[in-house]
């Protein structure tokens, strides 16, 4: 395929082989079949990817080999990844004195609340030894508001072009939104902390599943999503701010609330 595509003039990005053995049963062990999974990029056109599909097939390695391997080869395109920037829906301030604020904190479509609460620094979910841990839902929205204190959120999403969130929430900035397939964990300050949220469920949702921890243990895809810079909002000069951070660039964006 390199070849090829440097004949035609085409620059390739990633390209991942995963390639799974099938070892002989019977007389010397030997290997019986290899199986391919070829995920091309996401840019490339139909017609390139058949050129290339062809230069597979024609490779005089692949059919040196397929005379004594079965060879399978199965063809995927990376998806292109969704371009998501996060949701905070806005209190509105009925009455405020010096001592008292009343606003509505009401979230359309809501149908299920809880409120958690955080006894000084607490982490939610906690690690799993040195991993980090991850809450998930399938079938719940979220909408955190902050009643009292600030609480810090991470939000990984892989499939988002920009995959690693960090919020310092507070109750100015409103009640975020976490969209369905969202890992996120929280923590407070030393003083702790307190976050109403109003749900939006749909007819799946079942608590037993809705809150079951995932650890980075396992998942690669988390762990590479938490290594990307990642993208800060905060609370500055009374407007929600959302700021990328790293060592060769200083990008910031105002958002009006």
């Amino acid at each position: 395929m390199g070849i090829t595509a440097k004949e035609e003039g085409w620059k390739l990005d990633e390209i991942t082989v995963e390639i799974d053995k099938e070892m002989t049963t019977q007389g010397a062990r030997k290997i019986k079949s290899l199986s391919l999974q070829i995920k091309m990029p996401v840019e490339l056109k139909e017609d390139q990817l058949q050129v290339l599909q062809k230069a597979t097939r024609d490779c005089p390695v692949l059919r040196s080999l397929n005379n004594s391997i079965q060879i399978k080869v199965k063809w995927n395109q990376a998806q292109k990844k969704k371009h998501t920037t996060l949701n905070f829906v806005p209190t509105h301030v009925f009455r405020e004195t010096p001592q008292v604020t009343f606003f509505d904190a009401g979230v359309k479509g809501s149908n299920g609340s809880d409120v958690v609460i955080h006894h000084g620094s607490a982490l939610s979910p906690p690690n799993d030894d040195d991993f980090e841990q991850y809450y998930v839902h399938h079938h719940q929205i979220d909408h955190n508001l902050v009643l009292d204190g600030s609480r810090t959120f991470t939000l990984l999403n892989p499939e988002w072009d920009e995959p690693h969130h960090v919020i310092y929430l507070n109750q100015k900035m409103g009640a975020l939104q976490i969209p369905i397939g969202t890992y996120h964990r929280s923590v407070s300050g030393p003083d702790g902390s307190m976050v109403l949220n109003q749900a939006v469920r749909d007819s799946d949702f079942d608590s037993s599943k809705e809150f079951i921890p995932v650890s980075l243990r396992e998942r690669p895809d988390l762990v590479a999503a938490k290594a990307v810079d990642p993208i800060y909002w905060i609370w500055e000069g009374d407007q929600l701010k959302r700021t990328k951070l790293n060592s060769l660039l200083v990008k910031t964006q105002q958002i009006e609330t």
